[in-house]
């Protein structure tokens, strides 16, 4: 049924292709035999019709240069499709020798078209899922990128997102790293026709760092460089992150939201003037590309309580992105877990190895674990989960005093109150074994009871 689908919509995208062709070859006719000029009312659709059919015939030559970089970040190559976009160009805006006005030079097409299909490119194959959480949060994600206006922005905001900060808020291992790549690495690179390159290679423009990881010395010599002797250990200069990244680099600041105050007022400082100096150096710098963070963390709470600084959290969250928890994406669907499961089989063991390993993995899920396990440690729990399985044959969640006091916690008050049937009593009771130790069998039994008895209560309790 997929394939189906699939092919229906090539053919339709192929029919539509066709009709675009032969609406502006007759155009072209009608500009030649003067019939139509650039004040006429058709000549602005003309121009659209030919800047669609220019991106649909270098889409393929698009994604291979984009695998190409990826695969060799440290190269900047050239591109030689553009000759044929200048080609096209000519053709249908420069016929039989005239030269009608347009709307963007063939180089900035470039620029545009490469950014579109980056931007599908990495959105579709990191997040993900077709769960109304995970398209929601696929189009958040693409208007970081090119904001809801995409008119607007390919007339004046395409070199001005730097101004624009990112925060990507949302619970321990939903992904909030992979949020960031998507838009970094999507970001707007012009195309130089002299050199036939682009001006940078976009794998070489994102700078992740994660903040808790480090101490406040090596954060600032990350980021803002050194000048030699600047503290023990320095050496020799070195250009920090804000520094390398230039006009077209993206920084990423992980774990914001345990960064000591003395940062925090650096990092501000950078945000309100794009000034910044070496560790050990008076000379100011700018800065010139864009700052994304993230935490897990309530920000808001941690102002009140004094530990983040409230005028950093506003100077952050001019753009605000929400990553979703595994278990309301799951929640759409049996379908959806499937797709997830497959889609970490193939990072993990590849695409020879990707059925059974999903196979293998789907059966132990939906045997071993509660029907409404909720995925505590969300995206990057489930990654454990696939490779345990791929090595061990078997996957053991988590278990913590934490967990387990939390059921009698939240038990405890309906227990007393006698407000408990026998069997929403005995669920609770098999709940807080099975965190305790989160196997049937061994569950079972402790209680015993067969494992299909342990099953049924814990089914009726999730």
């Amino acid at each position: 049924l997929h394939l189906s689908i699939r092919r229906q919509r090539q053919m339709c995208i192929r029919d539509r292709i066709k009709t675009c062709r032969e609406l502006v070859d007759g155009a072209r006719k009608k500009i030649i035999a003067e019939s139509i000029g650039p004040d006429h009312s058709d000549y602005e659709l003309y121009e659209h019709l030919i800047y669609y059919l220019i991106y649909q015939d270098i889409t393929a030559p698009l994604d291979r240069f984009i695998r190409k970089c990826i695969e060799k970040p440290e190269s900047n190559f050239e591109w030689v499709t553009y000759k044929d976009v200048e080609a096209y160009f000519n053709f249908y805006l420069k016929p039989d020798g005239k030269n009608f006005p347009s709307m963007y030079s063939p180089e900035e097409l470039c620029g545009f078209f490469f950014q579109i299909r980056r931007a599908y490119y990495h959105t579709l194959t990191s997040l993900a899922g077709s769960s109304v959480s995970v398209t929601q949060l696929r189009a958040r994600v693409w208007n970081s990128i090119f904001t809801h206006n995409m008119r607007r922005y390919l007339r004046s905001l395409y070199d001005r997102m730097n101004d624009i900060y990112t925060l990507i808020v949302g619970p321990s291992g939903t992904g909030k790293d992979v949020v960031a790549r998507c838009i970094g690495l999507s970001r707007f690179i012009p195309f130089d026709r002299k050199t036939r390159k682009f001006e940078r290679n976009f794998m070489d423009a994102f700078f992740p760092i994660n903040l808790s990881a480090l101490s406040s010395t090596l954060i600032e010599s990350e980021l803002f460089g050194h000048r030699r002797g600047a503290f023990t250990g320095a050496l020799q200069d070195k250009a920090g992150y804000f520094e390398s990244a230039g006009r077209f680099g993206t920084i990423f600041l992980d774990e914001i939201g345990d960064t000591d105050p003395r940062i925090q007022v650096k990092l501000l400082r950078v945000l309100q003037s794009r000034e910044f100096q070496r560790l050990g150096d008076t000379k100011p710098l700018n800065f010139e590309g864009k700052i994304m963070a993230a935490t897990n963390i309530d920000l808001l709470k941690a102002i009140e309580e004094g530990t983040f600084r409230e005028d950093f959290y506003y100077r952050l969250c001019a753009d605000k992105i929400e990553t979703p928890a595994l278990k309301d994406i799951i929640s759409d669907g049996a379908e959806e877990m499937e797709k997830l499961v497959r889609f970490v089989a193939h990072r993990t063991a590849g695409a020879d190895e990707v059925d059974e390993l999903a196979e293998e993995t789907l059966k132990f899920v939906r045997s071993q674990l509660p029907q409404n396990y909720d995925w505590p440690g969300n995206f990057r729990e489930l990654e454990q989960c696939v490779r345990n399985i791929m090595v061990h044959g078997e996957y053991v969640p988590h278990a913590t005093k934490r967990s387990v006091s939390g059921v009698m916690d939240s038990a405890l008050k309906p227990f007393l109150d006698g407000e408990y049937t026998l069997n929403q009593l005995m669920a609770t009771y098999v709940s807080q074994e099975y965190r305790r130790t989160p196997n049937l069998t061994e569950v079972g039994v402790r209680l015993d009871a067969d494992r299909r008895t342990v099953k049924k209560y814990l089914n009726n309790k999730f």
